[in-house]
């Protein structure tokens, strides 16, 4: 039986790199697999996934569409896995969605993301994934400053940790990947 999956991970602990990696393990094995990202994120330039190691991915936007897409695609050729990119940057709706493809397809889904913003809160398509999916897997870096597990993200603005300002600021050089202390620390939170 197909399953969601959702792998977490803080800034720079793999997340586009595996995402990558998993399609190529795939489609080497003649496994034709379908790649999705969110429209918010275009750090890459449009319709890409592109990891920091320089390997790159084309891929589609999940709109609210995305299970009668999988459907037809699926209808036309077999695929073995949705693999879904920036899954935080979702909504509620795209992750009821997408959990649609393993329960009524039988198609695995594996998305990726951050859990949480710079300021330690649940992006709602994270919290979303934390609730509907069947495994959920930490992918692991170390913090910027100790080296102790990374957990949080921590946002630099002019080389000045903060924790104000927007949201979802789409970037790689304004964020670092932390551990709980260093974050406090960074931000005077002790």
């Amino acid at each position: 039986m197909a399953k969601l999956y959702y792998r977490y991970g803080t800034m720079q602990s793999n997340k586009s790199n595996q995402i990558i990696t998993t399609h190529y393990q795939y489609t080497t094995q003649g496994k034709r697999c379908l790649a999705y990202t969110s429209p918010i994120d275009s750090r890459s330039g449009h319709h890409k996934i592109k990891s920091r190691v320089g390997l790159e991915l084309d891929a589609e936007y999940v709109t609210d569409d995305i299970f009668e897409k999988v459907k037809q695609e699926h209808e036309k050729e077999a695929v073995y896995a949705v693999l879904v990119d920036e899954a935080q940057f979702l909504s509620k709706k795209d992750i009821h969605n997408l959990s649609d493809i393993p329960d009524l397809l039988d198609i695995p889904v594996i998305a990726f993301g951050l859990k949480t913003d710079f300021r330690n809160e649940l992006f709602e398509g994270s919290r979303t994934l934390l609730e509907l999916a069947d495994a959920i897997d930490e992918l692991k870096t170390v913090c910027q400053f100790c080296n102790k597990k990374a957990t949080l993200n921590l946002r630099m603005q002019n080389g000045v940790p903060t924790n104000v300002g927007e949201t979802i600021q789409i970037g790689d050089e304004e964020y670092v990947p932390v551990c709980r202390k260093c974050y406090k620390e960074r931000l005077d939170l002790v």
